[in-house]
């Protein structure tokens, strides 16, 4: 009798045909694509609500310009000419210059083209400048603006004519105004420009004003008359943004004081007829005292300090310069043929022109380098936020390029 034996039921008989699992490859990387998208909309939820006040056309505008200059390096900027017949503020701005010329606001780019202008109908322009913004003020006058190089960002008027103005490496802004029924006024603007407090005196007549870094204090230089006294003297006070009370003040008698700034630390810094000095918090913390007479000097916010002397030696004469750093501690000094025209001092590099030449000094980190070069009748010399000078003609701008021969 045939008996047939059922081995798969014994289990002794398996399958070759193998069984494969379903494949989850693609949905692990549609998971993982989904996440991905949804980290991309966190941070551009986060990007809005951090920079939401700084997404604004203009910086389209900005970064526009900056795809323009990169594909245009073949033309740099070398050389600007003035309109003749009007007299011209400059100002370096950016990469390239901030020109006020007549009635009208211009920013010359890098590539030597007037890439932006406002009319302003000022008598008198008088620029400022930061490292994002120009403030251009009508000296005598009640207009002021803020702009850049490619937009304006406020056009507004004071109700008194505006004396003097500053503005800080981040664009806050101070103005001095003469003031009906005050001796001055000073009002604060924000590097937003918003206004942030105004202050005013009926004892002192402000000679200049200034905006710490943070733009948490302003410091102003006051002329007025101690009490019972006849003689006029002046007085350093720096006022916390918002309070009326100065904060500290310095008595500094019937000094000559010729300018008014901060440093990036936030300490005052005055330069006079007999020194540059230093104060925080009351106190005088440094000070550079003056053995000859100063003949020019360049002190911008949070910057360098850039001075020169006459010097007189055995009947000859020459000019004596000093370069400051941060704490005033001396980063260059040395003695220069003829007399000063003009000096200007940025991006850690000065600018000193007499007659015939320019002597330029460079200072990274512990080394100072010295370069003297030949020009042809410029009357002035400024330094942009790159280091690089740009002499001044009665006509035109001209960038010193490396190539230049002395």
């Amino acid at each position: 009798m045939d008996e047939r034996i059922d081995l798969k039921k014994q289990g002794k008989l398996k399958s070759n045909i193998t069984r494969f699992r379903q494949d989850k490859r693609l949905a692990v990387t549609g998971v993982l694509h989904s996440l991905g998208l949804l980290g991309m909309l966190a941070c551009v939820v986060f990007g809005i609500f951090r920079y939401q006040e700084e997404l604004r056309p203009e910086n389209l505008q900005r970064l526009a310009s900056y795809v323009k200059a990169a594909g245009s390096i073949t033309d740099p900027f070398t050389e600007y000419r003035f309109e003749a017949g009007l007299d011209t503020t400059y100002q370096p701005f950016a990469a390239g210059l901030a020109v006020a010329s007549g009635d009208t606001y211009s920013f010359v780019s890098g590539l030597g083209d007037r890439s932006y202008s406002i009319q302003l109908r000022y008598n008198d322009p008088t620029l400022c400048v930061s490292d994002q913004f120009v403030l251009a003020y009508d000296r005598g006058g009640t207009g002021f603006c803020v702009a850049n190089g490619y937009a304006e960002y406020l056009n507004d008027h004071t109700e008194s004519p505006i004396l003097t103005a500053s503005m800080n490496s981040e664009g806050a802004f101070a103005l001095v105004t003469d003031e009906s029924g005050y001796r001055s006024a000073v009002s604060v603007y924000s590097k937003k420009q918003e206004l942030l407090c105004q202050w005013y005196t009926a004892h002192y007549y402000v000679l200049f004003a200034s905006v710490s870094p943070d733009s948490s204090r302003f410091a102003v230089l006051g002329l007025g008359q101690g009490d019972g006294s006849l003689t006029l003297s002046t007085k350093l006070l720096c006022f916390a943004i918002g309070e009326e009370e100065a904060a500290w003040s310095v008595e500094l008698g019937e000094k000559q004081i010729y300018s008014v700034t901060h440093d990036k630390s936030g300490g005052v810094i005055i330069v006079c007829d007999d020194g540059v000095e230093r104060y925080e918090d009351g106190k005088r913390t440094h000070r550079v005292p003056f053995d000859q007479p100063l003949r020019l000097f360049s002190a911008k916010e949070s910057g360098q300090v850039l001075l020169a002397f006459d010097h007189a030696d055995r009947g000859s004469r020459s000019t004596k310069a000093l370069l400051l750093g941060d704490r005033l501690e001396t980063l260059w000094s040395g003695s220069l043929e003829g007399t000063p025209r003009s000096l200007d001092c940025r991006g850690g590099t000065a600018g000193i022109l007499t007659a015939d030449r320019l002597e330029i000094i460079t200072t990274h980190h512990d080394t100072v380098t010295t370069d003297t070069r030949l020009h042809d009748g410029a009357r002035d010399v400024v330094v942009n936020d790159d280091g690089e000078p740009i002499l001044i003609y009665s006509d035109r701008a001209r960038k010193v390029l490396p190539e230049d021969e002395e």
